[in-house]
């Protein structure tokens, strides 16, 4: 018996080491290392951004749409272009799922080399590569510290290293680039500047709710979002709400647990996976949901947002970013303890009013932000380039 083990050991090893190295030659077929010589452009009248394929169901993915559309209302000739192969059509039902309306054009691997634009937009480390070969003042929309996506090791050094390549960088929110300036090695040079993170306020409009019900409740039902991404902590979170369920269950309340966001095929402890969700679902979940729970570990997501704007009580982490997004009073902030998070729910479900103060903050907070003022100063920034 141990020799078939160490046999399927020895197997399963090989197939790792296989699969590494493959990751690791594509990898190498792309990269390099000199900087950027950013030269600026006299008009500013195309721009295109370069993704790793359209994904659906990709905040990252829809944020760029949403940027992109919005530069083109404003009369930019708007791209899209995959630097990974994907069909025209998969790039262009995937684009529709993210959404609906979106404009600009979409240009597959294959017409990579034969675009030209007076602003090339990377949108991830790998991408940065690849926008270095092309024509163009040469950018880097950030959205998040892409190295914490990866264990320390070759990946995590090189994705930190496409930040110090001296393209222009415009960060989603203010983390990232705290991020980068307190880890990476930045000449006089470097230009980095920030937008707001924004979110959509036409898709998830406030739900009547009503807080001062809670203190006679039984049973409350929480929306949780998951990803299998470190950045989520998809395994912490369901210890931590099995906890609190079962010491819910003590006082006979039930906590009805709902996880969404992630193939249906993820398996998940003490609730109902409902698997990836449209806009629809999500508001019916939303409107049904007591608490909403997501984990921004890194970047926030739009996840938190979109709840806050239904009105839905958000518990995030406060080891997360969350704070540096909206007010620290404006959701229960909890740690990886679970009685931590039991103590604070108890707490509000008790006192409802505290409920409403956070959910007053967060939309008044929420009020500030929207993609159109986030693309006023996407353009503010890029009109500042021109010669």
């Amino acid at each position: 018996m141990n020799i078939f083990i160490k046999g399927l050991k020895d197997i399963y090893k090989k197939i790792r080491l296989k699969k590494d190295k493959a990751f690791m030659d594509d990898i190498a077929s792309f990269i390099d290392f000199e900087k950027v010589e950013n030269i600026k452009p006299a008009k500013i009248e195309s721009i295109t951004f370069v993704i790793p394929q359209m994904r659906a169901y990709s905040g990252g993915h829809t944020s760029i749409l949403r940027l992109g559309t919005q530069l083109s209302n404003l009369g930019y000739a708007v791209s899209y272009v995959s630097h990974i192969d994907q069909e025209k059509e998969v790039m262009k039902k995937n684009a529709e799922i993210n959404l609906m309306n979106y404009k600009g054009e979409l240009f597959t691997k294959n017409e990579l080399n034969v675009i030209s634009s007076d602003i090339v937009i990377a949108t991830s480390w790998e991408s940065v590569f690849f926008v270095k070969k092309m024509s163009g003042y040469k950018m880097y929309l950030v959205q998040d510290y892409e190295p914490y996506f990866h264990f320390f090791g070759e990946v995590f050094l090189i994705a930190k290293k496409t930040y110090e390549l001296g393209l222009h960088m415009i960060s989603l929110g203010n983390w990232n680039k705290a991020m980068i300036e307190k880890n990476c090695e930045l000449d006089r040079n470097s230009n980095i500047d920030t937008i707001d993170f924004p979110y959509e306020k036409k898709e998830y409009s406030r739900i009547e709710r009503d807080y001062q019900s809670y203190k006679n409740k039984n049973k409350f039902v929480i929306a949780v979002y998951i990803k299998n991404v470190g950045k989520r902590a998809p395994y912490i979170i369901q210890y931590i709400l099995e906890n609190v369920k079962n010491e819910f269950k003590k006082d006979n309340i039930i906590l009805e647990i709902k996880y969404y966001g992630e193939e249906k095929k993820f398996e998940c402890t003490a609730g109902k996976n409902l698997g990836k969700l449209n806009k629809l679902e999500l508001l019916e979940l939303y409107k049904e949901a007591d608490f909403g729970m997501c984990a921004s570990l890194t970047n926030i997501s739009l996840v938190p947002y979109e709840m806050l704007a239904t009105g839905l009580p958000l518990i995030e982490f406060q080891d997360g970013t969350y704070k540096y997004f909206l007010p620290e009073n404006s959701s229960i902030l909890t740690s990886f303890n679970w009685k931590s998070l039991y103590e604070s729910m108890k707490y509000s479900i008790n006192n409802p009013s505290i409920i409403e103060n956070r959910v007053y903050t967060a939309y008044s907070s929420l009020e500030k932000l929207s993609w159109e003022n986030s693309t006023k100063q996407f353009v503010g920034i890029i009109n500042k380039i021109k010669k």
